[in-house]
């Protein structure tokens, strides 16, 4: 079956044959071969019965294997699906509605489960992260994908991303790098050798994210590279932490904004100025607008809703009607403001709002501030209910390691910056529970409350 991707995939082996498609520490594959070793996946597929009508759930844990699979399942106009290794295969096929399943043997088995009816495009489905409630299956085109692709990565880069195939973030920017021509670079560095082993693949963009960028100002010799770019995203990123990655890591830092739903929305300049908060610019294609409850734009530095139109937005949840689509808007259900630049901060969600005598409280706000005071390695700001007070904002701090956190100094800080906003309780914690993505986990980091 000729899909668009396979269209694309031919034309990327006819224009950039020699060009590496995939890099690993074993070797690598020119576009060229990638497309041979696709189409070899995708008769074995077919000859395991896989059809337009099929789902099939990818389980390998081999990324460059996964790669092809989830590309040979697209060629096919199949929907293909990632299954992780949390959470047994066979519950994650019946939920995501997996009609085959491909193994590290890369042998694909029948599960039995009905395929939806024959369309002219494949589908990418991606689990929502899941944060609070039951995660949603957001479904992508194959065209959605190559119009969010350019938005993510430059077609000459040698791209590398620390998160497996497994997780939404790292699957979609293999597909991405694949669509723009790019070469994908798959690392398998233990801690300590991430340097040497950039340096010999010669990856040029690393997008990790923002939780995983904390963790590499730990890796030796990054500073020493030749220039490279730092993508990250999926949480934010304070301040502080910036100018600790563009002085210990590379000057090169782009801190980014995007959904499962849509794909990157913003990037923050390399030289972003103070207060260095913001995300950046929308990206070409995408239109932004920040609107107040009544359905109102906002003015310029006042929050609200975050709502976008342009090309790339998905096609709806699998197996529901509702859809945050309205009227060509796109309600991503997250709080920001753009500034009279046009430039987007943004500072939390809707559903985490809450709040205390009359006033609105918003987590992350409060969040970004602790993080960047002396002692504090991570905050979540939670509420504690009152009878009184309504939600009582409380701070959970994590300590940096070797220090004791100064409550008193924090409470004044706070005070000062967010008046009677600010948290009424402080209180030390190990960690702040969070999910794959670095989303702090707020139902669980609610428990710890005392």
């Amino acid at each position: 079956m000729q899909t668009r991707l396979s269209t694309h995939l031919q034309a990327l082996a006819r224009d950039r044959a020699d060009v590496p498609a995939v890099v690993t520490a074993q070797g690598q594959w020119s576009y060229a071969e990638l497309l041979g070793r696709v189409l070899a996946r995708a008769e074995t597929l077919q000859a395991a019965g896989v059809t337009a009508a099929s789902t099939v759930g990818v389980a390998c844990t081999d990324d460059a294997e996964h790669l092809l699979t989830a590309l040979a399942t697209a060629c096919l106009g199949a929907d293909g699906c990632t299954l992780t290794p949390h959470e047994p295969l066979e519950q994650q096929a019946m939920r995501l509605g997996a009609t085959h399943v491909v193994d590290d043997s890369l042998t694909c088995t029948a599960t039995g489960a009905r395929g939806a009816s024959d369309a002219p495009d494949a589908h990418v489905l991606f689990a929502t992260s899941g944060t609070t409630g039951t995660p949603k299956i957001v479904v992508l085109r194959d065209d959605d994908l190559l119009a969010q692709a350019p938005r993510h990565v430059e077609p000459g880069a040698h791209f590398a991303c620390l998160a497996g195939m497994a997780h939404n973030f790292a699957k979609r920017h293999r597909l991405y790098c694949v669509l723009q021509g790019a070469t994908n670079v798959f690392l398998d560095a233990p801690a300590g050798e991430l340097a040497t082993a950039m340096r010999t693949l010669s990856v040029d963009v690393l997008h990790v994210s923002a939780y995983q960028a904390q963790a590499l100002l730990a890796e030796p010799g990054l500073r020493d590279l030749p220039p490279w770019q730092l993508k990250t995203g999926g949480s934010p990123v304070s301040p502080a932490l910036r100018q600790q990655l563009r002085a210990q890591l590379t000057p090169d830092l782009r801190c980014g904004y995007g959904t499962t739903e849509s794909g990157a929305i913003a990037f923050s300049a390399p030289d972003n100025a103070p207060p260095d908060t913001d995300v950046g610019l929308p990206l070409p294609g995408l239109e932004l607008r920040v609107v107040a409850d009544d359905g109102s734009p906002c003015p310029a530095d006042n929050s609200g809703e975050i709502q976008l139109r342009g090309d790339g937005l998905f096609r709806g949840y699998r197996g529901r009607s509702d859809s945050p689509i309205r009227d060509g808007w796109l309600h991503t259900g997250d709080v920001g403001r753009l500034d009279a630049a046009g430039r987007l901060t943004v500072e939390g969600r809707l559903d985490d709002l809450f709040v205390f005598n009359s006033m609105n409280i918003v987590p992350q706000q409060l969040e970004d501030t602790l993080r960047g005071l002396p002692g504090v390695a991570d905050a979540a700001v939670v509420p504690k209910a009152s009878p009184v007070h309504g939600d009582i904002p409380v701070a959970l701090l994590v300590a940096e390691p070797g220090t004791a956190p100064d409550m008193a100094a924090i409470r004044r800080a706070m005070r000062a910056q967010h008046g009677l906003r600010s948290p009424r309780h402080y209180q030390q914690v190990d960690q702040i529970p969070r999910n794959a993505a670095g989303k702090i986990l707020r139902d669980t980091a609610r428990r710890h409350v005392d």
